[in-house]
């Protein structure tokens, strides 16, 4: 007959066998020194710390995105009602304005592919526009930068989150919030 005695892990909350000194599911010291639970502990902290800051910075790349989609709708309106009437102009705009609508809203699901195309887009458009009239390309410049730092940090940000997760997910913690 096996006497094994179990213990529950304080982490991941699986019954394992108490002989072992570490979990073999989260990899939590069930049977290590109290430094060991506070260092894994303050690991896990570390971690959540990092996700929910890059969670901000992932958010401040959607919102330029969006603001992408505004401009594109406003300088879209412009052209096709303006003095100009250029309606080939306004369905163009619009039409970017709808893919960075898209793009947004599947940043909640895949920001580092939802930012990235959208860097990818805004890139390609003001080459297009330089391409086109060469005055454009350093008009607005600052305001280029701006977005273009936007998208980078909201990239590295989207790298550092999915790198959090993975790191949560395999010490079998909670995310956000616990």
């Amino acid at each position: 007959m096996d006497q094994t005695s179990t213990i529950v892990c304080d982490n991941c909350r699986i019954q394992n066998d108490s002989t072992l000194k570490f979990c073999p599911q989260c990899s939590f010291p069930m049977a290590g020194t109290v430094d060991e639970k506070r260092i894994f502990r303050e690991h896990i902290g570390s971690q959540k710390r990092l996700l929910k800051e890059a969670d901000k910075k992932i958010q401040q790349a959607r919102i330029i995105i969006l603001v992408m989609a505004g401009f594109a709708l406003i300088q879209g309106l412009i052209q096709g009602f303006g003095e100009t009437e250029d309606f080939q102009g306004m369905v163009v705009n619009v039409v970017l304005c709808i893919i960075y609508l898209i793009l947004a809203a599947w940043c909640t699901q895949n920001p580092f592919g939802a930012i990235l195309t959208a860097l990818i887009l805004y890139i390609t458009v003001q080459l297009m526009n330089a391409f086109l009239d060469p005055t454009t390309m350093f008009s607005g410049i600052i305001l280029k930068i701006i977005f273009i730092g936007g998208f980078v940090k909201g990239i590295r940000s989207a790298q550092e989150a999915k790198h959090s997760m993975a790191e949560l997910e395999k010490l079998k913690a909670a995310p956000v919030g616990a």
